[in-house]
């Protein structure tokens, strides 16, 4: 579906231009002559970008964009103002008023439509995370915002020539306490895990003069730099086109000489935009893992558990065969804790029984709540001797002290039963044939279960395995507990 695109303008004749060559453009267009119009119409049907003129028949340019960015429906919303007035106070005014950008008639069309596609590039990553925004990532979200308020990082990038002169780490026209540092183009290209990457990477003018334009679509492509905005410095003198420069993935293309004011305003709205981008991704990463694990104990889900488990149980095509454990813990007469103390009781049992497997077992190994009082362990690489070690390590852990229930004031004495399988993977590219193999493994984990627990409770029994079991620790005959 093509952008639609909201052009604010009293003068018939300006409308009639920038429709024509916007609809030339595949962008659909809808046209305001006011500014109460304007904000009508944004309410009804928002705009993917806003063109506005300055001066309006009832309002000022400034008023409809502070009041646009002033509500959180709109304020993410791209608007570019333009005007006959050329003044640098008109200018910086437009952009402290929450404008992406100023333009001045009569309209670069190359750098307009340039500039459009820029912001709209930029929009949609917003766009991407809010249309997956849900009450749990905008708190999130709100959360993750409040980490991003440290002090801005701008490196300027330069050649190594240029950083081997004197006082080349700061721009002589730009204040320096919004520079983080200077750096080579080659130590920021080879840098692959910087420790704090930059809130903007600014490139000296230098830099497209020695290397060409290509090094912006380098930096884009890169893991470290990717999600870097950037800022390009041209000479008055250059060639270059900044309408190329926004194209191949910079976000401002500055000519110098430097106004510092303005320049300062446009890398504050950059590293805005960056940081917002920073905390809704940061946020999303917190709900997917959210989205994978027990709301009460904390642990993983099933649903992950048997994603993971999918992965392991199939030997890649040019792999090497692993072995792998799969542990089912069932905590004994659970049922008699719910009917005999209440449910909150033994959710306080799963919780405390949950913290002590997970002290248990290493960092590599993956533990979940597979369902009610039965939990899941997959051990990667495993072989059988540790896997019953482990096994008989999380046996002791919960029995080896009373749960105090905080409901009554309670002590409980709770045991768990283990059935213990370790497998070879096998070779499998089909996902049906995945699937088929889990649901075996976890069957012999199960069928050990329940061998433990019709035995007598409180013990290990190993399953079926594809590996030889004679190493295997006996099963371990206990008191049943509560």
């Amino acid at each position: 579906m093509p952008a639609q695109i909201l052009v604010v303008d009293d003068l018939l004749l300006s409308r009639m231009i920038l429709r024509v060559k916007l609809s030339a453009a595949c962008y659909t267009v809808c046209q305001a002559t006011t500014g109460a119009e304007a904000l009508h119409h944004v309410a009804e049907h928002p705009p993917a970008l806003v063109l506005l003129d300055f001066n309006l028949p009832d309002a000022t340019g400034l008023k409809i964009c502070r009041q646009l960015r002033s509500d959180p429906k709109t304020s993410s919303i791209p608007i570019i103002l333009f005007s006959a007035d050329q003044s640098r106070s008109t200018r910086l005014q437009a952009l402290a008023a929450g404008a992406d950008d100023f333009l001045s008639k009569p309209l670069d069309d190359a750098y307009l439509m340039s500039r459009i596609r820029t912001l709209l590039r930029i929009s949609a990553v917003e766009k991407d995370y809010q249309a997956r925004c849900t009450q749990t990532l905008r708190h999130g979200l709100a959360e993750a915002q409040s980490q991003f308020h440290h002090a801005p990082r701008v490196t300027l990038v330069r050649s190594s020539a240029v950083l081997a002169q004197s006082n080349a780490g700061t721009w002589p026209d730009i204040a320096p306490e919004l520079f983080d540092d200077a750096r080579s183009l080659s130590v920021v290209l080879s840098d692959s895990n910087p420790v704090q990457p930059p809130d903007v990477l600014l490139l000296g003018p230098e830099i497209l003069d020695e290397q060409g334009l290509h090094v912006i679509a380098e930096l884009r492509a890169r893991h470290a730099t990717c999600r870097i905005p950037i800022a390009v410095l041209l000479d008055k003198t250059t060639q270059t086109s900044p309408a190329m420069v926004l194209d191949l993935g910079a976000e401002e293309a500055l000519r110098l000489p430097l106004d510092a004011e303005e320049v300062r305003l446009r890398l504050q709205a950059m590293i805005k935009r960056k940081r917002k981008a920073d905390a809704m991704r940061q946020a999303l990463g917190i709900e997917l893992d959210l989205a994978s694990r027990d709301p009460l104990t904390g642990l993983y889900n099933r649903r992950h558990a048997m994603s993971r488990l999918s992965d392991i149980v199939a030997t890649p095509p040019d792999g090497t065969a692993r072995n792998y454990a799969i542990l089912l813990i069932d905590l004994d007469n659970f049922k008699r804790v719910n009917d005999c103390f209440g449910h909150g009781a033994g959710d306080e049992v799963l919780i405390e029984a949950s913290a002590r497997m997970r002290d248990a077992i290493g960092p590599h190994n993956l533990l979940a709540r597979y369902g009610g009082e039965e939990f899941l362990l997959l051990l990667p690489d495993a072989e059988m001797v540790q896997a019953c070690a482990m096994a008989e390590e999380i046996r002791r852990q919960i029995e080896r002290r009373a749960y105090h229930l905080t409901t009554g004031n309670f002590r409980l004495q709770v045991t768990a039963s283990i059935g213990v399988t370790v497998q070879t993977s096998v070779t499998s590219e089909a996902p049906l044939s995945r699937l088929e193999r889990v649901r075996q493994v976890v069957d012999h984990a199960d069928q050990a279960l329940h061998t433990a627990k019709t035995t007598g409770r409180n013990r290990v029994s190993v399953g079926h395995c594809s590996i030889n079991p004679a190493r295997a620790l006996a099963p371990r005959r206990a008191t049943v507990g509560a």
